[in-house]
């Protein structure tokens, strides 16, 4: 395992939780020398991860939509650029080029594309572990919308589940050093 992909936020008005958290796990990525996949925003978590990584001698790929090029909207931090045509492509690439997938707190960005890297596990698009990181129990609610949708038999026990909840940063690392 080489490739992290990580969907987060690209907001900066989050709380300080979130930022030292993944300044956390991005130290640990570039220490390590892993490799970064995701969004290559210039903003929130997204910078943040970017910029961490690369000053720990990680490396990173941002996968930025073409739109954005013009308005300057990508990290400077990252050690490959590459543009896609829509959020979509962007979304694919990230699956494609990821080891593994790690859902950092995030806003409907994120949450897009968290269900689309499960569904497309569900339908055999990828193999993928989703690891979801409940900082400071921000996806509690979702936690137990999830477990709604299965009591409910919106979701299935049959079909396998690639998503590993990780209650902090030190255990999203455990589950790393477990999938190498």
């Amino acid at each position: 395992m080489h490739y992290i992909g990580i969907y987060c936020s690209a907001s900066t008005h989050i709380r300080p939780v979130f930022q030292e958290s993944a300044i956390q796990l991005a130290t640990w990525m570039g220490k390590n020398k892993l490799t970064l996949v995701n969004g290559g925003s210039n903003q929130g978590l997204m910078e943040i991860f970017s910029k961490t990584i690369h000053e720990n001698g990680g490396k990173s790929i941002g996968v930025v939509p073409s739109a954005f090029e013009t308005r300057g909207w990508f990290s400077r931090h990252n050690d490959e650029i590459i543009f896609v045509e829509n959020l979509s492509d962007r979304k694919e690439l990230i699956k494609e080029k990821s080891d593994v997938l790690i859902v950092f707190p995030g806003g409907i960005g994120t949450m897009d594309e968290f269900f689309d890297a499960w569904s497309s596990f569900n339908l055999g698009f990828h193999g993928k572990k989703i690891i979801l990181v409940n900082v400071d129990n921000f996806y509690k609610p979702l936690l137990d919308f999830l477990a709604i949708l299965k009591e409910e038999r919106f979701t299935h026990d049959f079909l396998p589940n690639p998503l590993i909840i990780a209650d902090s940063v030190n255990h999203c690392i455990e589950i790393l050093e477990s999938l190498k």
